[in-house]
């Protein structure tokens, strides 16, 4: 009996540990289930929130990166196209008129003037520097001096702005140098007809940049800008400067981005010109053999193929056997494009280092909780029932300690969507989920933090936007918009119309009467484009409508403008203007003219003719002392006058070519009997048709009056 009552109490010993143990081993199965379900859940929701929050948050900073430093670039490009224009222009204009300038006098220079702006002449080869014929031209050209030493001293990165005439003469604004002392005869020697820049100009027959060179004086990269001079048909010279690009490669060199962003600049050609890399796949290559779009990684060919086309844009690529976003933005004046590079992996990484850590965090748990089993099962074969029984309960007790902060992680990474960021923790265990939940705590202030950031970006571009919206209407106000203007007066029929290339414009128009018989029309073009060059605008228009409202004649209205323009133009900005005031009763039109395009009358038979000064004269503002000359023609019954900035023949389509006064003249003889409404309508049509899609390059302005009968 003893022996039986023992089996029996052994086998029911038995039967509760292997009971006991079945349920330790039950329980163990669903804590390690919860454990991986609790940690996959959290894993996919960080992933899904983190990943696609920082991609589109680093592609939109990118996009934004890219084309406002592209544009911040480009602008030192274009300011130095529109200075060579104007030499150009000027040079030409003296060719054409030569009578209307005297001969003009080099200032002479020595040794000790180092440093010191002077414009000097040199010579090419078989030039005889004593010829009576290339004296005469010198003492010609020379009175360009002027317009180029403006430019010069007006652009800290300009380091020359020449002309030479295809005669051989070298007329150059520098600073005085080793290079440009004269010889011991008496004269400097340079064939500028065998450069590069002027070859290029003379085959294209357009304004061109050249490659990039050393600068003779400071060996760093800089580019020349050219522009051949015809008149009549006739090769005269070529116009141009050269540019210091240390300002651009600095751009490029302050651009900073994380820890592995960087920047770079390519050439239409595909090379690339300057780069914050110096290995790798965008290092600086200048080897004609380089061209990044027919590079073997097909993603980086195709997207710098897009930038040269002039597409902006931010795309996700492999590079340099990494994951990198680009962005990229075209740099319109050179044919260049700006590209920012942020490394992929540091968007990412902190979603990869919470992955990791909740990764060694589940594997930590999973082996403490094996362990656990296997030490109680132990405990049980030793202490049989009790300690089977108590191990049981501890086991139960343990999972719940166990999971209890991993499921609470877990419902508080759930409660994280849409705009809801907040993120609390209250428990303090000590271990790999305490430094988890406080890495994820962290990582959701920073989410916040930089959604604010972002947020604030935002509100500020759309502030600056509504002030630029207000600014433009505020100019369009002070513009006359109201026509007819004076339906009083039967005799007149005038309209006017100016379309901004940017927010707010430069140029402007007006008019007004004097007295009751005189009437006066004003165009004119401040340079520069924005806000800077819409100041300058309202200021120069109020002056000379309030000049001009003293009764004192067309050009010392210009005269007058000059002196108060050019007083404190620290910026030294200029306009061109152009002023007539017609006399009604006596059909007489007295006008004057500051470097503007020349307008056109228009005749009851058809006819056009453009109304050109006595002696072309600089822009406003740009030299103090300018005397404008007062020219007078006569207007008979039906003559039509029209006036007009450089928007219009310098319209640009998307094979850079201009829209010139030629077309603008046969639009004008075909439509010379349309009201001066329709005919400015017809003529902007005509533009439009030319240019297509090109974006426009400058202020569009015109304005048509009609005399239809005198008094």
């Amino acid at each position: 009996m003893r022996k039986k009552i023992l089996r029996t109490i052994l086998f029911v010993s038995d039967g509760i540990l292997v009971i006991v143990c079945l349920l330790i081993l039950f329980q163990t199965i669903i804590v390690q289930r919860r454990i991986n379900d609790g940690n996959k859940q959290t894993g996919e929701k960080i992933e899904a929130i983190s990943e696609e929050s920082m991609s589109t948050q680093a592609m939109e900073f990118l996009l934004e990166s890219a084309t406002s430093r592209a544009y911040e670039a480009d602008e030192d490009f274009a300011d130095f196209f529109r200075a060579v224009n104007t030499i150009t222009d000027n040079a030409a204009d003296i060719y054409l008129s030569p009578d209307r300038y005297g001969d003009a006098v080099l200032e002479t220079y020595y040794e000790r003037d180092m440093g010191k702006v002077v414009t000097y002449a040199a010579y090419g080869d078989g030039v005889d520097p004593a010829s009576e014929k290339i004296q005469q031209e010198l003492a010609l050209i020379a009175n360009m001096q002027g317009v180029m030493k403006a430019f010069f001293k007006s652009d800290a990165s300009m380091s020359a702005i020449f002309f030479q005439t295809e005669s051989g003469i070298f007329l150059c604004t520098e600073k005085v140098s080793e290079y440009n002392l004269e010889e011991d005869d008496g004269s400097l020697c340079f064939e500028g007809r065998e450069r590069p820049w002027y070859k290029l100009a003379v085959e294209s027959g357009k304004t061109v940049f050249t490659d990039i060179i050393e600068d003779a004086d400071s060996g760093e990269p800089a580019i020349s800008c050219a522009s051949p001079v015809y008149i009549n048909g006739v090769f005269k010279g070529v116009a141009g400067a050269g540019l210091k690009l240390d300002s651009v490669r600095s751009k490029v060199d302050r651009y900073e981005i994380g820890r592995g962003g960087y920047a770079c600049i390519i050439n239409g050609e595909g090379q690339v010109l300057f780069s914050g890399s110096e290995d790798g796949e965008l290092k600086v290559s200048l080897d004609p053999e380089h061209d990044l779009r027919k590079s073997g990684n097909v993603q980086l060919a195709g997207i710098v193929g897009a930038a040269l086309e002039g597409k902006t844009d931010v795309v996700r690529i492999t590079l340099d056997d990494g994951d990198y976003f680009v962005g990229y933005s075209p740099m319109e004046t050179v044919g260049w494009t700006y590209l920012a590079v942020l490394p992929a992996n540091e968007v990412m990484e902190p979603t990869e280092d919470l992955l990791g850590a909740l990764d060694r965090s589940s594997e930590h748990q999973r082996e403490f909780v094996h362990t656990s089993v296997f030490a109680s099962l132990a405990i049980l074969c030793t202490l049989f029932l009790l300690i089977a029984i108590i191990s049981y309960f501890a086991s139960v007790r343990l999972s719940h300690v166990l999971t209890e902060p991993i499921t609470k992680l877990t419902r508080s990474v759930r409660k994280i969507e849409g705009d809801n960021l907040d993120f609390s923790w209250e428990m303090d265990t000590g271990d790999e989920v305490q430094t988890l939940a406080e890495s994820f705590g962290s990582m959701t202030e920073r989410m916040k933090s930089y959604i604010d950031d972002i947020t604030r970006i935002t509100a500020e571009k759309e502030r600056i936007g509504a002030e630029l919206s207000v600014a433009a209407r505020i100019q369009a106000a002070m513009l006359p918009s109201v026509f007819p203007p004076f339906p009083d007066r039967e005799e007149i029929d005038i309209y006017a119309r100016m379309t901004p290339a940017k927010e707010v414009g430069g140029d402007f128009y007006d008019f007004f009467f004097v007295d009751d018989n005189n009437l006066a029309i004003v165009m004119a073009d401040v340079s520069g484009k924005g806000v800077p060059a819409a100041l300058f605008m309202v200021v120069a228009k109020t002056l000379i409508k309030n000049i001009a409202m003293t009764g004192v004649g067309a050009g010392d209205v210009l005269r007058m403008a000059n002196e108060r323009l050019y007083e404190g133009n620290s910026q030294e900005m200029f306009v061109t203007a152009w002023l007539g005031i017609v006399d009604l009763e006596l059909g007489r039109l007295r006008y004057a003219d500051a470097g503007h395009e020349n307008p056109y009358i228009m005749h009851e038979d058809g006819s056009v003719e453009m109304i050109m000064p006595s002696k072309k004269k600089l822009p406003l503002a740009a030299m103090d002392n300018t005397v404008y000359p007062e020219n007078e023609i006569q207007l008979k019954q039906n003559d039509m006058i029209f006036l007009y900035t450089d928007g219009v023949p310098e319209a640009t389509n998307s094979r850079e070519e201009l829209y010139t006064t030629e077309r603008l003249e046969r639009v004008l003889r075909r439509n010379y009997r349309e009201n001066p409404e329709e005919l400015l309508s017809k003529v902007r049509k005509n533009v439009d048709a030319f240019v297509k899609n090109a974006p426009q390059f400058d202020d569009l302005t015109m304005l048509a009056l009609r005399i239809k009968s005198l008094t």
